[in-house]
């Protein structure tokens, strides 16, 4: 029987849940907004730039049985999860055998599954049928981030109008070879309300940015947590990848450019950023620009209050992030911004005609593209100092125009706060963008993680990185690191001012800290695996597995028991030792000596005086704060 006050529990429980069920938030969103003001229920947008756009011309006429939640809503609302699949189905039905749908191998957090659609004339859409015909294979992914749902209503479309009846656009199939992931985050897309996205000016209904694990899933290209991302990482791995395209809205300051996209800076692949700069951008802002839309690359500004200070580009980041993921692969990647205050009709029809200009240049400049990627590819190959994180260098001055603003002193801040209008207003402002080398390391021969951080093997793994395993202990000379000057360390959130005040990151609690190296013989256990850093993607493991990298496993923290001393000694111990220590190693004195003499805080410091004799016995942990995974040069 249970404890008599866990059954008067539950039936206080019982009781509650029969009264009180029906007036409680209930899901998706689980928010009651019966208690809140008019105001605090309203978006209070500034007023948009004057656009006159022609590509409204795309728009499905309401009689078409492919027309969209959207273009139905006249964009005021986008498809639920269902809805998506229901109309990909639709789609796939009445396209003739041009789309394929299937399940991705893993289900989001909340046990949702992934579809993934796979849109050619082959009528093999293997991975090995779409490499069969010797196009382009583009992968573009949607609602990574849910309240930004244009990329989806706007592959829609597109994907309708290049599969389904005698539209001029089914000439891009001849072209390329389409995979689409409309809905990267299922648990956010679900948690649907009118209050998912407060800077966003449309759809009136949206999803929520995390997914059901609260991961921020464009934050996890490298860690890959969630089940959502080693999805993507198993697209990456299993076809043949030409073009990654990450669809996204910006909800930043106040600009008329309503579209923008960026690649990746100097980043892995220079060659197919030259590509991207060289041969598709001209086109794809010319198409924009015909249309009405006003283009430019994605940006964040240094300083939201003062516009002349500048912005940073999205160029040279980290591979956590998507579009960076892809460069690093040597898969030219783009992120795409539409900017969240312009309407969501602006946002959708810009998307679609960025891509659809995208498909056609990668389509009609097949073979520079594939000449760009073999040669990144040969360059990360033959690279013996690997370039790991980049800074800026010296800032760019380029003409930006913003909306024309005031400042007033706010009552509710007590500061002078930044008022926008839609006149426009020329700038000549400073460019600070990633552009010169920053951590840069030299190229190992091997790594060889211990069998007992599975878990690291594991995402090693997902992200098809080639490694053989240990079947025996093996004794192997090999390089490790003894971590030094180990510290908390933040996020990098390029979009965000503020630093979070409760240590961790993404469900981590990340460190940085300097490396020490060292050799010794190491054994390994059988179950080991050794990764030979000659292979494709060789510099992705480096990248992961050097422990300074800011996106290497021990710095997201998957290896922060090995940061203590498993044993100390007691004072009683440790004193007369030192004294005798002392007594018989007079350089051990001088070193001692002047270490009390060049730092004070250590002289004052009775525990730390007594631990610097310990680290100076054999009793000391060889194991403490050394990353464990070996590396051989």
């Amino acid at each position: 029987m249970p404890h008599p006050n866990l059954f008067f529990a539950a039936l206080l429980l019982g009781a509650s849940q029969s009264v009180h069920a029906a007036s409680l938030p209930s899901a998706p969103a689980y928010i009651d907004d019966s208690g809140y003001p008019p105001a605090a229920k309203q978006r209070i947008l500034p007023p948009m730039f004057e656009q006159h756009l022609t590509s409204t011309r795309y728009i499905a006429k309401a009689d078409n049985p492919l027309i969209t939640t959207a273009e139905a809503s006249d964009f005021r609302q986008t498809s639920t999860y269902e809805e998506t699949r229901a109309w990909l189905r639709k789609l796939a039905a009445a396209s003739g055998g041009k789309v394929a749908l299937s399940e991705l191998p893993e289900k989001s957090a909340e046990g949702y599954p992934m579809v993934l659609a796979v849109v050619s004339l082959s009528s093999d859409k293997s991975p090995a049928g779409l490499k069969k015909t010797g196009k382009p294979t583009i992968f573009v992914e949607a609602e990574i981030h849910p309240g930004e749902s244009n990329g989806k209503d706007a592959m829609f479309m597109l994907l309708r109008d290049m599969t389904s009846g005698d539209k001029p656009l089914a000439a891009l199939l001849e072209q390329v070879n389409i995979l689409f992931i409309p809905t990267v985050n299922i648990d956010g897309d679900v948690r649907r309300s009118a209050y998912g996205r407060i800077n966003q000016n449309g759809p009136d209904i949206a999803g929520w940015r995390v997914n059901g694990l609260n991961y921020n899933l464009n934050r996890d290209f490298t860690k890959l947590d969630s089940a959502e991302i080693r999805n993507v990482a198993w697209v990456f791995n299993t076809y043949e990848l030409s073009f990654f395209a990450d669809t996204h809205s910006t909800d930043g300051a106040m600009y008329p450019y309503d579209s923008s996209y960026c690649h990746n800076g100097n980043g892995w692949s220079p060659a197919s950023s030259a590509w991207m700069d060289q041969t598709l951008r001209a086109p794809v802002y010319k198409a924009l620009q015909d249309e009405g839309h006003v283009v430019h690359e994605c940006i964040s500004f240094n300083d939201n209050q003062d516009p002349t200070q500048g912005y940073y580009p999205y160029r040279s980041d980290l591979a956590r992030f998507s579009n960076q993921y892809g460069d690093i692969r040597n898969v030219p990647s783009i992120l795409i911004e539409q900017h969240a205050l312009h309407p969501y009709r602006t946002q959708v029809l810009g998307n679609y005609v960025m891509l659809k200009a995208m498909f056609q240049v990668i389509g009609e400049q097949a073979g520079s593209l594939r000449a760009a990627i073999d040669q990144d590819r040969a360059r990360l190959a033959a690279q013996q100092d690997v370039i790991l994180t980049w800074k800026p260098g010296k800032a760019e001055t380029v003409p930006f125009t913003v909306g024309d603003y005031r400042y007033e002193t706010s009552p509710i801040t007590g500061a002078k706060s930044i008022v926008w209008s839609n006149q426009p207003k020329q700038l000549d402002v400073p460019v600070t963008g990633n552009t010169e080398p920053d951590l840069v390391v030299k190229r190992p021969k091997q790594y060889i993680v211990p069998a007992q951080w599975r878990e690291v093997i594991t995402r090693l793994k997902a992200h098809g990185i080639a490694m053989r395993t240990l079947d025996k202990p093996t004794a192997v000379a090999v390089t490790l690191y003894r971590m030094d000057d180990v510290k908390v360390a933040g996020g990098f959130e390029p979009d965000r001012a503020a630093v979070n005040q409760i240590p961790g990151y993404e469900g981590h609690l990340l460190v940085s800290g300097t490396g020490k190296p060292f050799q010794r013989l190491q054994t390994f256990p059988a179950g080991s695996v050794l990764i030979d850093v000659d292979q494709p993607l060789g510099v992705l493991a480096v990248n992961l597995l050097h422990p300074e990298s800011p996106d290497s496993f021990w710095s997201w923290g998957f290896f922060n028991s090995t940061l203590i001393a498993a044993e100390e000694p007691e004072e009683y111990v440790m004193e007369p030792m030192a004294r005798k220590m002392l007594e018989q190693d007079a350089a051990l004195k001088a070193a001692f000596d002047k270490k009390l003499k060049d730092d004070p805080a250590f002289a004052a410091d009775p525990k730390a005086r007594l631990n610097w004799f310990y680290q100076r016995t054999p009793f000391y942990d060889v194991n403490a704060f050394v990353y464990p995974v070996g590396t051989v040069f």
